[in-house]
């Protein structure tokens, strides 16, 4: 612990416990969608989910959509806008961007052939915050549906309303792909001074 956080946990008789995974579900699934419905969002402003081995059932992306009623129902519209980059393994290089899209996009052009697989994490931002925009950062690495290497990093926000979003469902892209196998991890991430 740095000195002034030392000194500051001595006086107060406190912890500072900033920066901790603490792992919140893991989800093995061979389903459509992967609903995360208990994300803790008083507790944690800061959420940190992992993919392993993502398959899809058609050609398409990986996304996701936001919930405000725990999971009863997840966000119409278009109301996500997303900048990513995606490099290819035969040297293209190119953008990924919307300013209206049903879905906040992770990833791209991935099929279900068996090798067509999706590896990566996201970070996902202010979901229990009802004064901010809820915004995500991600990076996944990829067999695409042209059988080469791949990675998409970059940046999404859910624009629409309410803003306070407690569920998020992955597997929907901009069209009717389905997650058919993977493993997610979600985690709240520490970040607030608390009494003992």
């Amino acid at each position: 612990m740095a000195p002034l956080g030392a000194a500051r946990a001595l006086i107060t008789g406190g912890v500072l416990d900033v920066g901790k995974l603490e792992l919140l579900q893991t989800q093995t699934i061979s389903s459509a969608t992967a609903d995360f419905t208990s994300l803790q969002e008083t507790t944690y402003n800061v959420h940190f989910f992992t993919f392993t081995d993502v398959h899809i059932g058609s050609q398409s992306e990986i996304g996701y959509k936001l919930s405000s009623d725990g999971g009863s129902s997840f966000n119409a519209g278009l109301p996500f806008a997303f900048a990513n980059q995606r490099g290819i393994s035969d040297g293209s290089f190119a953008e990924r961007i919307s300013t209206g899209q049903a879905s906040g996009r992770l990833c791209g052009d991935i099929d279900a052939g068996a090798q067509s697989l999706a590896n990566g994490y996201m970070y996902l931002y202010n979901a229990g915050d009802s004064e901010n925009h809820t915004m995500s950062t991600s990076h996944f690495v990829f067999i695409n549906d042209a059988d080469k290497q791949a990675m998409e990093f970059g940046n999404q926000m859910y624009e629409g309303a309410p803003k306070y979003n407690n569920g998020i469902r992955f597997g929907l892209g901009t069209g009717t792909s389905a997650l058919t196998s993977a493993t997610i991890s979600c985690y709240g991430i520490k970040a607030y001074w608390y009494e003992y």
